[in-house]
């Protein structure tokens, strides 16, 4: 019952932030927007989400190396794939690091725990999470000029607090969980990679609708999406990035339309690649783990 009560609710969240952004967007402009795209600058924006997946597996296989779970960077890579595909269905991510969580606990005989699993998953996230937000103030704190005049000073406390605290984190890390010590520098570079890959990937999909004006602002507020879709309120972040972008367009001089046409082709993305995992499998017994 608790379940099925959590589902409802991220249910009618998820119905209530599409309700809204359906309220608010032109669809019929939207769609001429979807329906001028340009393949070239599609197949460019596949590539380097792909290569942004990859670099977060990579991630990945460091935090599991640290508890010498004997696998490998290529059925990492794999299992990584399956959890993408279980995410397209399950609330904001969780459905794919359970699925890996339970799967790694079944193939290391039951020999690490599930809360060392967790602990390592989840630290995963919060690494990617800490590099979406170092990377959201660097570009805040370039674009300053951009934002309407009474958000400057605003903006420069902000991405004062957000620096603060990525530092606050990274001290965390390095006191609570020594374990994770020596993979610190690899796991933060990774993230760095695959949100710098993702915006770069936004940014195509940016050129393939033709748009060259105030790219910046929507590059912003895809991060700011991002985030959004990290929490677990929707079904697979769905309506929670369209939600940030419709809110964007009512206080920011950015089109609604072409912004929602992003955020779509953004998911279809996210969607094609996801569906790789579908087609692959994981061994039942643990082999030797190679770098």
């Amino acid at each position: 019952m608790k379940t099925a009560i959590k589902w409802l609710l991220k249910i009618l969240v998820t119905g209530a932030a599409l309700y809204i952004t359906f309220r608010k967007v032109n669809w019929s402009q939207t769609r001429e927007v979807l329906l001028h795209v340009r393949i070239l600058w599609l197949i460019i924006a596949l590539v380097l989400f792909n290569l942004s997946q990859l670099s977060s597996a990579w991630r990945l296989f460091y935090f599991y190396r640290a508890l010498d779970i004997p696998l490998s960077l290529a059925q990492n890579i794999k299992l990584y794939y399956i959890g993408m595909f279980y995410n397209l269905f399950l609330p904001g991510g969780i459905g794919g690091d359970g699925y890996k969580i339970h799967y790694l606990y079944r193939f290391s005989q039951k020999s690490k725990s599930l809360k060392s699993l967790f602990t390592a998953t989840f630290l995963d996230r919060l690494q990617g999470l800490w590099a979406l937000i170092l990377l959201l103030s660097a570009i805040l704190f370039m674009a300053t000029g951009r934002l309407p005049a009474g958000w400057q000073s605003h903006v420069r406390m902000l991405v004062a607090g957000l620096l603060l605290a990525c530092l606050i984190y990274a001290e965390l890390i390095w006191i609570l969980f020594r374990i994770y010590r020596r993979v610190f520098l690899q796991t933060a570079f990774a993230a760095l990679v695959v949100q710098v890959c993702q915006l770069l990937a936004a940014w195509a999909l940016l050129h393939g609708l033709g748009m060259k004006q105030e790219i910046v602002l929507y590059l912003i507020l895809f991060l700011c999406s991002s985030i959004a879709a990290v929490i677990p309120f929707t079904i697979g972040g769905m309506g929670a990035r369209e939600l940030v972008f419709v809110w964007g367009a009512s206080v920011l001089p950015i089109h609604a339309n072409q912004a929602i046409a992003m955020s779509l082709l953004f998911f279809l993305l996210t969607a094609c690649s996801s569906f790789m995992g579908a087609f692959l499998s994981m061994p039942r017994q643990p082999v030797a783990s190679s770098a």
